[in-house]
């Protein structure tokens, strides 16, 4: 459903009669009964939901097949789709769309799991609207996150957003992304955590971002230490487990007791959908790939042309 506090009903009469009828502003406060600024009002926000959506093509100016194969080869994953554009700017818009786009061919069926894992580009997206329809599968976090104060990071939130917009049935970890070995021993024995944790085995796909490299974050769930000497060399994250630029897997002190999945059970998904644009997601991006930890990457043109470049690898004409 779309998420707001005002009516909204009075939203899409406002929006139809504006987009749909051609009516002036002025025209569809009368037609509703509203003021000129609360039509306004009523207009920006039904395109911050989603209600309303348009988009200012890019021209292209590259060949998207040529730079998807060549970066699918680079980084030896399976598939790899690319939003024109810098995505960052634009909200994470397109790749929003690829993602749903990717959801639609994987053809999600009743009882299937999809798992959905923290940060910002996650959180972008499963706002949006277009999500394809999955009625009757699950969504499942695939890390804690419970009281985290950023709304990025509160898998639960993130994983009823994407819910709503699919039709799917959240499931809910209530477990902070990282515990004290006394909760960590309860919640192994706590029928409702394990119930949720167990899903994570059989998963059919899996939606994860790729942290940028630990010492330059500026977002970062607040489990995880500042400078932490044993983070010092990670080039990025997958789902709490952070590796170095080969691919190394890096632990910390109480590493042990995060909610996250095993590594064995992350590559055993057989869709890992990885988000992630941005220039300091480059390293991240190929250290990702070296450590098995996703299947397809969903990006932009700059970060595609970004990270073929370091790699020397030359760009399409």
């Amino acid at each position: 459903m779309l998420e707001t506090s005002m009516d909204l009903h009075q939203l899409h009469r406002a929006a139809s009669a504006y987009y749909l009828d051609g009516l002036r502003q002025a025209e569809v406060a009368d037609r509703i009964g509203v003021s000129r600024p609360s039509v306004s009002k009523l207009l920006a926000e039904a395109r911050r939901i989603g209600m309303v959506r348009f988009d200012v093509l890019d021209v292209p100016t590259v060949d998207l097949t040529e730079l998807a194969g060549r970066l699918r080869e680079l980084l030896g994953v399976d598939s790899v789709r690319i939003a024109p554009g810098d995505q960052v700017q634009r909200d994470f818009r397109g790749i929003g769309d690829l993602l749903a786009v990717e959801l639609a061919e994987l053809a999600i069926g009743a009882g299937e799991v999809v798992l959905v894992s923290s940060g910002k580009t996650i959180h972008a997206v499963t706002g949006m609207g277009g999500m394809p329809r999955m009625p009757g599968a699950f969504i499942v976090p695939i890390v804690g996150g419970q009281q985290e104060p950023d709304p990025s990071f509160q898998t639960n939130e993130t994983v009823r957003r994407l819910a709503d917009r699919t039709g799917a049935q959240p499931r809910f970890l209530f477990a902070p992304a990282r515990t004290s070995p006394t909760l960590w021993a309860s919640l192994q024995a706590d029928p409702g955590f394990r119930s949720v944790v167990d899903l994570w085995d059989g998963a059919r796909a899996a939606i994860v971002g790729i942290g940028g490299p630990y010492r330059d974050r500026t977002s970062l769930t607040s489990v995880v230490p500042r400078g932490e000497p044993a983070l010092a060399s990670a080039a990025g994250d997958i789902c709490l487990h952070f590796f170095d630029a080969d691919g190394a897997t890096l632990g910390f002190p109480g590493s042990e007791f995060l909610v996250r999945p095993s590594l064995e059970t992350l590559r055993a998904i057989p869709s890992t959908i990885a988000l992630a644009a941005g220039r300091e997601k480059v390293a991240s991006i190929r250290a990702g790939a070296r450590a098995r930890l996703f299947t397809t990457l969903i990006t932009d043109v700059p970060t595609a042309e970004a990270v073929l470049a370091e790699a020397g690898v030359p760009l399409p004409s």
